[in-house]
């Protein structure tokens, strides 16, 4: 009986003591931001980030509704959004997870904003299973290719974008990039650096 007990007990102690924080990687440092809810995925938060921070020396800032914890799923842990939409700096590198608490994000018109504004001026932006819907929620694959979460393939199109059935695809000369998941986003980051480097953009309107 003991067994299960220290098991469960670990699990606890794992998802108390090692939380999904942001890096911090000087004030000269390109920034990452990553929007970040409850019911976030803790693999599509921490892998993609983690890699653009490794590949760019970025610092890597979670943007919350409000700051402090936030419950994780899949598997289950603590994110510490440093940043609310006030406070939150200007982003190079834009990462959306999806998540199962993904629908909250439509009701919170501040951070819909600011995912709006960001998606607008950053350099790159990655969007991960249902991470593309929100970023579609906010006209931001209105007219571009996207893929995401295969369940949501009808609601992406509603919401205006071309829907591709692959693990990956890119718009905007390789500045937007959709994933199905957190393996293929990560299999597309080098890529999405390189095109953001060196391809000439404007903003959107």
């Amino acid at each position: 009986m003991k067994l299960p007990w220290r098991r469960a007990d670990r699990a606890r102690k794992a998802w108390e003591l090692d939380p999904i924080r942001g890096i911090d990687a000087g004030s000269e440092a390109l920034v990452v931001g990553v929007l970040v809810y409850r019911g976030v995925s803790s693999a599509e938060v921490e892998t993609p980030a983690a890699r653009l921070a490794e590949r760019l020396g970025a610092t890597v800032a979670l943007v919350g509704a409000e700051t402090g914890p936030l419950h994780a799923v899949e598997p289950a842990r603590s994110v510490i959004a440093g940043f609310d939409p006030v406070s939150a700096p200007p982003v190079d590198y834009l990462v959306v997870p999806g998540g199962l608490g993904w629908k909250q994000v439509l009701d919170d018109l501040s951070l819909r904003d600011w995912l709006g504004a960001t998606a607008r001026d950053a350099r790159g932006i990655l969007a991960i299973s249902t991470g593309s819907l929100l970023l579609a929620s906010v006209g931001r694959l209105t007219g571009k290719h996207a893929t995401g979460h295969w369940l949501a393939e009808d609601d992406l199109a509603a919401l205006g974008a071309v829907v591709e059935t692959g693990r990956t695809a890119a718009d905007d000369m390789g500045r937007v990039v959709t994933a199905s998941g957190v393996l293929a986003a990560v299999s597309t980051i080098d890529e999405l650096i390189e095109s953001a480097q060196w391809s000439e953009w404007l903003p959107e309107s």
